[in-house]
């Protein structure tokens, strides 16, 4: 009853978004500067685009429901141009000049760590959307809407262990990000009682890695996990199709987005597996999916001001927003020490990515469960679990 019944608290607010003309609730005067830091060029610029969108729409929204507790929210956000450098620049900037109460952002690890680095040395906080591994014993005030990175990977494991498949080859990127892939394959594995047959690695920038499936054939693996996104993951998957590797491919949940579906159009033998968060399959969530209705009306809302669908990283921002949001009105203030400790005692507060339930151990909110996993057919998302 008490979700059923925040989630129905929440969706009036949203209906109220529509409503023109409105009386603002708040005072004309009082304003509250939230930051962003999006890569808006660079190589991941693609994903800032989508981080912005969302964070104008989610800003504009909550503005025509009233604001928040007397105020008007404005973003100010900048461009970390896909930089650790310029990322660290911009939060100094949103912090030092513009006062911001808040931030969010960004992508990579890297970027995020730079900004975590800032927002904590100056005690505002930060609310990441990316695959940061956080620690809040070290960086109190950072927080990610971005689901764990284990999460990311178990949760097509679980997939797999239900489909009666047990052996998994490993295809993995050369480098930190190839690491963080095989910790977390061999965790999920031994969680759930699959083995790892082989493992083989490839420069992210190779044009081809047929001689790396060729190797992992050989061990007769059921399925491969190639923890890459983008491109690469495409290559991988074009790469087994030529091969006649007719297995199911994991690939990593930045792939969950629309340029993937252009990406890997004409693909037709390789079983594509790619976790996401709810919203990448608005219509296809069960009638009890406490987001159901939310994540919709999101949804609806995006398509009416973008003309494209919200996807994995539209629904990461939106969080973020709503998070510092409910900070906001759970301190009843905008003073960031406050607004920290109030986004650490949100409970039970359903969102894109799942019912969050903060604490001074989590700075996630999120469970496994909040995660589905996807397949594409006929050039479209589609639900597989």
């Amino acid at each position: 009853m008490k979700k059923t019944l925040l989630v129905l608290l929440f969706l009036a607010s949203i209906l109220l978004f529509s409503l023109s003309p409105i009386t603002p609730a708040y005072s004309a005067d009082k304003v509250v500067k939230i930051g962003g830091v999006y890569p808006l060029t660079g190589y991941l610029s693609w994903l800032g685009e989508y981080y912005k969108k969302a964070a104008i729409l989610q800003v504009d929204l909550i503005n025509k429901a009233g604001g928040v507790a007397d105020y008007k929210l404005e973003l100010v956000s900048y461009d970390d141009q896909s930089s650790p450098e310029e990322g660290t620049r911009a939060a100094l900037r949103l912090i030092q000049s513009d006062k911001v109460v808040a931030i969010t952002g960004t992508a990579t690890a890297a970027i995020t760590g730079a900004v975590s680095s800032i927002a904590n040395k100056y005690k505002v906080p930060a609310v990441m959307s990316s695959g940061y591994d956080l620690r809040p014993d070290k960086e109190p005030f950072t927080f990610n809407t971005a689901h764990p990175t284990f999460f990311a990977v178990a949760r097509p494991f679980m997939y797999l262990k239900k489909q009666g498949i047990s052996k998994v080859g490993l295809l993995m990127p050369i480098g930190s990000l190839g690491e963080i892939g095989t910790a977390n394959a061999q965790k999920a594995a031994s969680q759930y009682g699959l083995t790892i047959v082989a493992e083989e690695k490839f420069d992210i920038k190779s044009p081809d890695v047929t001689a790396q499936l060729a190797k992992l054939r050989a061990s007769n693996p059921e399925a491969i996990f190639s923890f890459v996104t983008g491109e690469p993951a495409a290559l991988v998957a074009r790469n087994m199709q030529q091969l006649k590797l007719d297995i199911p491919l994991i690939v990593s949940h930045g792939n969950a987005t629309p340029g993937f579906l252009k990406l890997t159009s004409g693909l037709t033998t390789v079983k594509l597996v790619v976790p996401s968060g709810e919203i990448m399959a608005p219509d296809s969530l069960s009638a009890t999916d406490p987001n159901k209705a939310i994540i919709r009306e999101f949804n609806k809302l995006h398509m009416e001001r973008y003309q494209e669908p919200a996807n994995y990283f539209s629904g990461l921002l939106s969080d973020a927003v709503l998070l510092v949001v409910q900070g906001i009105r759970i301190s009843g203030s905008v003073d960031p020490e406050k607004i920290r400790d109030g986004i650490e005692k949100i409970k039970s507060f359903p969102a894109i990515g799942g019912v969050y339930n903060m604490s001074p151990t989590d700075h996630y909110g999120t469970r496994i469960e909040d995660m589905i996993v996807l397949t594409i057919k006929d050039g479209k998302w589609q639900l597989i679990q």
